[in-house]
């Protein structure tokens, strides 16, 4: 639980269990996937700092560290975030490894917009919204 009362939308193995799930892979997704993506955790985000839920105010980096395979689908790729006291911290990676994190530094009040992000995310590209029309 958030030390402002706000519990948990789900864990992030649950997560990267619902991304599993929905049959995705580094494969399907490409640029414009992350970009999406990017644009529903900013929609969230805004909505979190107005109700509250996040700690302080913060935004989606403009920065994004992606590596790409000859295919145009990702292989790896950084999304951060901002506040007025850090920036570039962690918000959502997608590791060479397969490891997909989730803001390890922060609380739940702070992660439940990227959570309800991604899961909305990983629902738009299991209903064929992705770049290859499969997710």
């Amino acid at each position: 639980m958030s030390c402002r009362g706000f519990e948990p939308v789900c864990t992030n193995n649950e997560l990267r269990e619902y991304f599993s799930a929905k049959g995705l892979t580094y494969d399907g997704i490409d640029e414009g996937d992350i970009l999406i993506l990017c644009m529903m955790l900013q929609k969230e985000l805004k909505k979190s700092n107005k109700a509250g839920e996040t700690s302080v105010t913060m935004t989606l980096s403009k920065r994004v560290d992606m590596k790409k395979a000859t295919n145009g689908h990702i292989t790896e790729c950084y999304i951060y975030m901002n506040a007025h006291y850090f920036t570039r911290r962690e918000c959502i990676s997608f590791n060479r490894d397969g490891w997909i994190g989730f803001a390890g530094w922060a609380d739940d009040g702070n992660t439940n917009p990227l959570r309800r992000a991604f899961l909305a995310w990983c629902d738009y590209l299991a209903e064929g919204g992705g770049a290859d029309g499969k997710g």
